[in-house]
């Protein structure tokens, strides 16, 4: 009889981890305390059905209508699954902080590892800068603004702050990537417990949400139009930046129309690769980042689609949400300057039950954003560590006293800032749909890499993974990345809802060209093993010291 082996003690199962990370060729420099759990939280969070789903509804109900979120959610939820199968898979064979930039690497070489890492370090930037700036409106909507017109003062969204240049919601946004940085340097512990609150605030929220809209409507629900309705309800249309009149949405062909409201899912489905991100502070990294992968784009697809059904089964009329005015029209969208459809709706059918989970929302907003600087921190640290961007000495810098990538946390905040800004000078409202649509395309870009150099690249990545697909591995690879294929043209397509993504993402792919041939191409190393196991230790009892130190100085 074979005899079983006893688990492993947490202690053993982090050396082992230690080993793994060594095996790559780095210290372990970050503390290593997420749990499985904390792993998966982290993704959900940043995936937050509460935020890209909902910040892009309005998008979606005018380019493709309520079967934007009834059949689009489910139809891309399908094949975001097979990317995320593949990309759990590698990153059980690589657990490290780079994640995609260092997969593609191993894989190939550094220079297809270099674009991947640009093309994720752009994705991380704008996602922040979505998520915060959404969350900033929101803020202001249902919690900001209602306090302080108690005390007269008027301020919301569009106030006019510092004369033209800042309004209320950049000014909102900046106090929010303060806070979130102050609590990412602060430490992992304490964004490893707000992810794991984060988790249930989101499951709280959708059933309270779901629930109240099916039991306390008062009457007000309108059915003038079916919840799988396909078709464009947008007749504005612009014109594009670059010569041509885009039209409307309802100019375009139904089937085509509903195509491009795919952004909303798409968008919403980014970010999972932030279990990857934090592998070198996960213990049992290469299964719980691979699990942390993958389940949290499933639990997001049904705790999604819940919400989605509860609000387009509850919408106001639509003939006062959509072609309106927000200056003679209360109920008018976002989409035309007025109020997100979702914090409407709610208000609409729930009065001022809606309003308090119009600020529970918000929560669910800032959480995101918070968890969305930890995974972008991390990946910046990660490619510094070998000297890939700019800067690269002062970046990948860690703090003794919390062992967080501090500097890098701070640049991405820094950056996202600065992009909100141009975005919004660009388009002003449609800055929200710019944003999102660069980072959707960047991310899936940075996705689509290591998928493909998985089934095409070296192959020696399969003897070291441990969560593994069989024989259903490389089809499921080419499936994503068609798919991948497939999602770029469509998003970087330019439309009168999204005229300026082209356009930025050309001027964005021709600097990466210019920096690559220009310094990247010749003087990148790659991740490239130079120390041993000696080097590595002895990197890690420097920091031990260092912590020591310091908590002697502080006691």
């Amino acid at each position: 009889m074979t005899q079983q082996q006893a688990p492993k003690t947490r202690e053993e199962v982090i050396r082992q981890d230690v080993h793994d990370l060594h095996r790559l060729g780095y210290a372990q420099e970050l503390f290593r305390t997420m749990g499985g759990f904390s792993n998966f939280a982290i993704s959900f969070t940043i995936i937050s059905i509460l935020t890209g789903a909902v910040i892009l509804f309005d998008y979606g109900l005018a380019w493709g209508g309520p079967a934007a979120s009834t059949i689009g959610w489910p139809l891309v939820s399908v094949f975001t699954l097979l990317v995320a199968a593949s990309m759990a898979e590698i990153a059980s064979a690589y657990p490290t902080a780079g994640g995609l930039y260092y997969w593609s690497s191993r894989m190939k070489n550094k220079d297809w590892g270099w674009w991947t890492a640009w093309f994720n370090l752009a994705g991380q930037i704008a996602i922040v800068a979505g998520i915060d700036f959404a969350a900033a409106s929101f803020v202001n909507t249902s919690i900001v603004t209602p306090i302080l017109s108690n005390f007269g003062i008027t301020f919301g969204n569009s106030t006019a702050v510092a004369g033209s240049f800042v309004n209320g919601q950049l000014l909102t946004m900046a106090a929010l990537l303060a806070i979130q940085l102050f609590f990412n340097i602060a430490g992992v512990r304490i964004v490893s417990l707000l992810n794991n609150f984060s988790v249930w605030w989101h499951v709280g929220t959708v059933a309270v949400i779901v629930t109240a809209l099916f039991l306390i409507t008062n009457g007000k629900a309108h059915a003038d139009i079916s919840p799988f309705a396909i078709g464009p309800l947008d007749t504005t249309g612009s014109a594009s930046p670059l010569g041509f009149n885009l039209g409307s949405a309802a100019g375009y062909a139904v089937p085509i129309a509903f195509l491009f409201s795919l952004l909303q899912a798409q968008w919403t489905y980014t970010g999972y690769d932030a279990s990857a991100h934090v592998a070198e502070e996960t213990v049992g990294a290469r299964l719980s980042s691979a699990w942390g992968v993958f389940i949290s784009v499933a639990v997001s697809a049904v705790v999604g689609y819940i919400v989605l059904m509860g609000l387009v089964t509850h919408l106001p009329p639509l003939d006062q949400l959509m072609n309106c005015s927000p200056a003679t029209q209360s109920l008018c969208s976002a989409y035309y300057g007025g109020n997100p459809v979702v914090f409407t709706t709610l208000s609409y059918n729930l009065g001022t039950l809606g309003d308090v989970l119009g600020a529970a929302i918000a929560v669910a907003m800032s959480l995101c954003g918070l968890a969305s600087v930890a995974a972008a921190g991390r990946m910046l640290f990660a490619f510094s560590r070998d000297h890939g961007v700019p800067a690269s000495p002062w970046l990948r810098k860690v703090s003794h006293r919390f062992r967080t990538p501090a500097n890098a946390l701070a640049a991405i905040v820094v950056f996202s800032y600065l992009l909100t800004n141009a975005a919004y000078i660009a388009g002003s409202y449609t800055a929200i749909a710019i944003v999102t649509a660069i980072s959707t395309i960047a991310l899936y870009w940075a996705y689509g890499v290591p998928i493909f150099l998985g089934v095409f690249g070296k192959q020696e990545w399969r003897d070291h993974a441990v969560w593994r697909l069989g024989r259903f591995s490389k089809p499921i690879a080419l499936v994503a990345v068609l798919w991948i294929v497939f999602i770029s043209v469509l998003f970087l397509w330019p439309t009168s809802g999204n005229a300026y993504t082209l356009l930025a993402y050309l001027v964005f792919l021709g600097a990466l060209l210019v920096y690559y041939f220009a310094w990247a191409r010749r003087r990148f190393k790659g991740p490239i093993v130079e120390v041993g196991e000696a080097e590595l230790t002895e990197i890690e009892r420097e920091f031990e010291r260092a912590a020591e130190e310091l908590g002697e100085a502080g006691a």
